[in-house]
């Protein structure tokens, strides 16, 4: 009870920003990413902006109390705002039992966003995330933040063009911890933690009567006589790795589930990065059966892209065996450290962009 009252607490900190001057517009941005609301994220940037022209024009004495009056205003509006959204939408920003059992180790594994509010450092959380998720334009924002900074170490002395990239610096600042609570929800939206933008209802794709056909055609109408004889081989190869798939898959679930419980973060996040497997090697069964299914003839160019999609597909089943066999290790052994299965989920992880970054090819 008191553990639940006090998360509570914690959850509702967001809201004591609106009354901290250059701050008052970060707790919007804060809330604004983890709802998934890009209104209250935009609102958020508003309220900084006169900030960020106060750093500009700090020499400017008449510019310079304009809009730090400008920005008092605003923090007045934004504190407002901010227990009228608190009070308003309390059940959905704080009532969540399963995030209450969130543990230690989500604190730890984030223990990057701090960077973003240490001046001169605070681009290297995104340097870092960027590169564990190995997505570029993190990197790339991160290093533009560090940029900014970097600029005032190595330009001359001279007062008035220093205290321009000083500026520049804590504008670069603020922006950061904004990109860093964004970039922070997205990350455990990446791991299927317990956010779920319930907001963002996604509608079913619709059916298209050319794949309908296609896929009626293949299915059941074409019997092996009618395939290419230099694909038939192929097709039993496909077969075999979905038959050995499915089996492996079935045993990581079940010792996944008597491995963690489903309200530990571990086990949403790992259960994800498993679901994504299952759906990317699907995906490449289901195109490559289609491919020697409908092939009219005998192609060097649909012979390699076949062979190319069932080296994927053996590599994704490779890696499922290796988590299956790290997962029996560590059976039954309490208090085991989960270094070595986080990392092969993480292999696992750059495996599936590497497909995805193939089929975009």
């Amino acid at each position: 009870m008191a553990n639940t009252f006090f998360s509570k607490i914690v959850k509702s900190l967001w809201v004591l920003a609106s009354f901290i001057p250059t701050l008052n517009g970060l707790g919007f941005a804060y809330i604004g990413a983890k709802e998934f609301k890009n209104n209250w994220i935009i609102e958020g940037v508003i309220y900084e902006i006169p900030w960020f022209l106060l750093f500009i024009f700090v020499n400017n004495e008449d510019l310079g109390v304009f809009f730090a009056t400008i920005g008092l205003l605003g923090m007045a509006v934004s504190f407002v705002r901010s227990l009228y959204v608190y009070y308003k939408h309390k059940d959905i920003l704080i009532d969540d039992d399963a995030e209450s059992r969130i543990s230690t180790e989500k604190s730890i594994t984030s223990f990057w966003v701090i960077f973003s509010v240490i001046i001169f450092l605070n681009g290297l959380g995104l340097i870092y995330v960027g590169f564990k998720r190995n997505v570029r334009q993190w990197i790339l924002e991160g290093a533009f933040f560090e940029f900014l900074w970097l600029l005032f170490f190595i330009t001359p002395s001279n007062k008035a063009l220093n205290s321009f990239i000083i500026s520049l610096g804590f504008i670069g600042m603020i922006l950061s911890v904004i990109r860093t609570f964004m970039v922070y929800f997205e990350e455990e939206r990446m791991d299927g933690g317990f956010y779920s933008p319930t907001a963002v209802k996604k509608e079913p794709p619709a059916q298209n009567p050319i794949e309908n056909t296609i896929n009626s055609y293949s299915e059941n109408n074409l019997s092996d006589d009618d395939i290419v004889p230099e694909f038939k081989g192929y097709k039993t190869q496909v077969e075999d790795l979905k038959d050995a798939f499915k089996t492996k898959e079935d045993n990581v679930n079940n010792l996944l589930s008597k491995r963690f419980t489903k309200e530990e973060l571990s086990y949403g996040r790992f259960k994800s990065v498993v679901n994504e497997f299952h759906k990317t090697f699907y995906s490449q069964a289901d195109s490559t059966l289609t491919m020697i299914n409908l092939a009219p003839e005998y192609s060097e160019r649909v012979d390699e892209t076949i062979k190319n999609k069932i080296g994927l597909m053996d590599s994704l089943l490779g890696e499922m065996n290796n988590l299956l066999e790290e997962l029996i290790l560590n059976d039954g052994l309490p208090e085991k450290s989960d270094e070595e299965i986080t990392e092969l989920f993480e292999n696992m992880h750059n495996l599936i962009n590497s497909v995805d970054d193939y089929n975009k090819e």
